[in-house]
């Protein structure tokens, strides 16, 4: 079926016109909302499974070490290793982990670090548990308060790779107290290599 010709207007070109105007106005005049960019932010805490959509999340341990061992070498801490157990399970196809940050009480962020055998990355196959580390080498007073930002997006200065999508924000649930105890302890940590959880007496993959 043919239709006519669509035929213009002044009327029709006067609206339009006004109409970009007067958007072009609320441009200029009115504050652009950096909220609109923003990551969907999914707090828990350790032992807590989160859902990103594309990925479930659980941090399942937190370690403090000034010395990180593997087979490959062995680490001593410039301040002190934040050491961060996490499972990640992929829901929608095989997903890279690329996001991964300690940000502490005064905003400061920490990325990982790839020393005594540490992960600064995770790929997960959807209905698959899989267990990996993450060293942050942080300052004594960077431990009370902290968090750990995850997601799959990757860890830009300004996280241009997490905008508008799912990004974990887990509370590490250290206090003032039990930081400065775990700064005066001395540990040694031997990171797990990255992999799938052990099968439980179930049967069944943690």
């Amino acid at each position: 079926m043919r239709h006519g010709r669509r035929r213009i207007t002044w009327k029709g070109t006067a609206l339009v016109v006004g109409a970009v105007t007067a958007g072009c106005a609320l441009v200029t005049f009115l504050p652009q909302d950096d909220a609109v960019d923003a990551p969907f932010i999914v707090e828990g805490g350790v032992g807590q499974q989160l859902d990103l959509t594309y990925a479930e999340l659980t941090v399942t341990e937190v370690r403090v070490a000034d010395v990180l061992t593997s087979p490959a070498e062995a680490a001593a801490a410039a301040g002190t290793f934040l050491v961060v157990d996490a499972t990640w399970r992929a829901t929608q196809g095989e997903t890279t982990f690329s996001g991964a940050e300690v940000t502490d009480a005064q905003g400061r962020r920490f990325w990982p670090s790839t020393r005594g055998g540490c992960s600064t990355s995770a790929s997960a196959q959807p209905g698959y548990a899989w267990r990996t580390t993450y060293c942050f080498d942080v300052p004594r007073d960077a431990l009370a308060g902290a968090t750990v930002r995850l997601a799959r997006g990757d860890q830009t200065e300004e996280h241009g790779g997490q905008r508008r999508d799912a990004v974990a924000v887990v509370d590490l649930g250290i206090t003032a107290s039990e930081a400065d105890a775990l700064w005066e302890a001395e540990e040694t940590v031997s990171p797990e290599a990255p992999g799938y959880p052990p099968v439980s007496a179930g049967g069944s993959e943690g």
